[in-house]
């Protein structure tokens, strides 16, 4: 999947804070370039390129933003890397590991009660 995108209860600002913790639950480092956007990476892009498939590297962008005439903001969960480097292998672990945050977030936000709705944009 290239994107995903999920409805949550709440002002951006809540939103923004419930994907922080969730992502770096996950071991994510989170890294916001501006107010609503940033990027999530999760291993080592040096050990990718020089390991290959024995060392893991996923990047994803996220991006929030309210939702007109709502009390819900949208996230969306973009992939920022493709697997390349780490030849077949990589990129099927890519597509993996893309399913599975979708799959993870989705049942931790729907735990929490927040989740309005979620949607998996196909690659």
């Amino acid at each position: 999947m290239e994107y995903f995108e999920m409805q949550l209860t709440g002002d951006p600002a809540r939103a923004k804070a419930t994907v922080q913790d969730a992502l770096e639950a996950r071991k994510f480092k989170v890294r916001w370039t501006d107010e609503w956007a940033g990027s999530a990476e999760r291993g080592n892009k040096v050990a990718n390129v020089l390991a290959g498939a024995l060392a893991q590297y996923f990047l994803v962008e996220v991006a929030i933003g309210s939702i007109p005439e709502s009390t819900a903001s949208l996230v969306r969960v973009s992939r920022g890397s493709r697997g390349y480097m780490g030849g077949a292998i990589g990129v099927s672990r890519t597509n993996k590991n893309m399913r599975t945050l979708f799959d993870e977030l989705q049942a931790t936000f729907s735990a929490a009660g927040v989740l309005q709705s979620a949607t998996a944009a196909p690659k």
